[in-house]
């Protein structure tokens, strides 16, 4: 007597129009990896033009190929994923999982930036100082790199409370791609950063100060009006975790103090000032827990912060290398860079509007 078994299948079910493949911190994690390798690349090219012979200002360097290698693994991890995902069902514009195909197209608009930029070296030169950092297909670069450093942040930013994981486990991703986002934005800033020269605060010029005045002013605002605008984002949708601030400030400081390391090394107090403003930060987090809620915390908080930052930073300086300005300038500023930051709180969470009655 013959007996058969029945062999039970799971039917595969085809992915719907509006369907996107599942997300994952793994999946988060890969495109962060490769990320801040390229990030690394970035800052290398950063310090190699700060730092080393203008005869190295050529497209083919070491600088360039640990960039492309970096970037070339950003889009390995997506193109592979967009194509597996693709011959599963899934509709092109739908292949990554939720908020990761603007990464998609940032590794494409970087590819057109990178051919791009090598004919414009070709047609009119290598740029050379701040004009590397406005060249229009660096621009177009930093564009693409934005795209795909976003990609963790957006991801996580569309999941459900329950999806995510509380504190650092569920949010770790998110915020190292808020410090990617960060450092992109300072480097190409970097011409009006308190590590650009620091010098310039300390060995006072010639009878003419008005420039050398305003570099410093410039170089505390716009970078604390960065720095406050990308926590204010964080906020908006999270309770950051403790230490958050602490993390964001003192890398991306680092980051800036390696890469003008000639002008800066002899300023390593900012990075202590930066961590020290960080733990500050984080403690006024813990404190004053600034939400949409709570408006009057987040004004506070959102002026503290950079108030703070930029004060430690003069703080430092006065304390060991000193400072030409006079008490109206160190301490005015900070306080003009608090005031950034309570502007950009009222952008971040503006104040109710009464609802208006309807016209007759």
């Amino acid at each position: 007597m013959t007996s058969t078994t029945a062999t039970r299948t799971t039917p595969y079910t085809q992915p719907q129009a509006t369907d996107y493949p599942a997300g994952s911190l793994r999946f988060d994690w890969a495109v962060i990896s490769a990320s801040l390798w390229f990030l690394a690349g970035q800052f290398l090219d950063g310090w190699a033009h700060n730092n080393l012979a203008s005869s190295l200002e050529t497209f083919f360097t070491p600088w360039h190929g640990v960039l492309y290698a970096g970037f070339f693994a950003v889009a390995g991890v997506l193109v592979f994923n967009q194509v597996r995902n693709m011959q599963r069902g899934y509709s092109w514009t739908r292949a990554l999982p939720n908020g990761y195909w603007p990464s998609l197209l940032g590794v494409v608009l970087f590819s057109v930036g990178g051919v791009g930029d090598m004919i414009w070296h070709s047609l009119f030169g290598v740029e050379a100082n701040m004009e590397a950092l406005l060249s229009p297909t660096h621009l177009l670069l930093a564009t693409g790199a934005m795209l795909f450093y976003t990609g963790p942040l957006r991801a996580a930013w569309g999941r459900s409370k329950a999806e995510t994981k509380p504190g650092w486990a569920g949010l770790l991703p998110a915020i190292i791609s808020l410090l990617m986002v960060l450092s992109l934005l300072t480097f190409f800033t970097q011409y009006a950063h308190f590590m650009n020269n620091p010098a310039l605060l300390v060995q006072q010029p010639g009878e003419n100060t008005y420039f050398a005045g305003l570099y410093g002013v410039t170089s505390a605002l716009i970078p604390a009006a960065l720095i406050t605008g990308v926590i204010l984002l964080a906020l908006r949708r999270w309770d950051l975790p403790r230490g958050s601030l602490t993390l964001l400030l003192t890398a991306n400081t680092t980051l800036m103090w390696v890469m003008k390391y000639n002008r800066a090394s002899g300023y390593w107090i900012l990075l202590i000032a930066a961590f020290a403003a960080g733990l500050v930060g984080d403690l006024l987090l813990a404190r004053l827990k600034p939400s949409a809620e709570r408006a009057g915390s987040l004004r506070l908080f959102a002026f503290s912060v950079p108030f703070t930052l930029i004060l430690f930073n003069h703080l430092a300086l006065i304390a060991t290398a000193g400072m030409w300005w006079k008490i109206h300038m160190w301490l005015g500023v900070p306080f003009v860079a608090g005031v950034v930051g309570l502007l950009l709180s009222f952008l971040s969470q503006p104040p109710a509007v009464p609802q208006t009655e309807e016209r007759m």
